[in-house]
């Protein structure tokens, strides 16, 4: 898989931004991800209060979700540098940083594309947010 970053104008680097502009992708299958959040993979549904224990810091359950994540671009056959667009769903935009920080630190020089929306709440009460993502898993040949 090739993949470009499209840099249409220049980046901050004191700004420290957890995304890129664009990216281009050639030779992969694109693999789309639902939203995750930080409770456990095989959750119950409907949602039961036993599970909505979870980590009180934004940071923590940003570990978690993106942990998911990597699970299932590995499971398509990808590692998670292949994740090219993630949406952020924020409860409080005072996590905005940490989850950032969390981030880097999971993506480094492969940042992704992202949105950040703001949202009232999530069907778990506990949860502080929630992550979507695509990923191009290179062709095998």
């Amino acid at each position: 898989m090739k993949r470009e970053t499209i840099l249409p104008w220049p980046l901050h680097k004191e700004h420290r931004t957890p995304y890129v502009p664009a990216i281009k992708v050639e030779g992969g299958t694109l693999l789309f991800m639902s939203g995750m959040g930080p409770h456990k993979p095989d959750h119950k549904h409907p949602h039961v209060p036993e599970e909505w224990i979870l980590p009180d810091a934004a940071g923590a359950q940003a570990r978690l979700v993106l942990d998911k994540m990597k699970r299932m671009v590995e499971a398509a056959g990808g590692e998670f540098r292949n994740i090219v667009k993630i949406t952020r769903n924020l409860r409080s935009i005072d996590d905005q940083d940490k989850i950032n920080d969390v981030i880097h630190e999971y993506f480094g020089e492969y940042l992704p594309c992202s949105t950040t929306v703001l949202v009232s709440g999530f069907v778990v009460p506990t949860m502080l947010l929630e992550i979507d993502g695509w990923a191009v898993i290179p062709d095998r040949r």
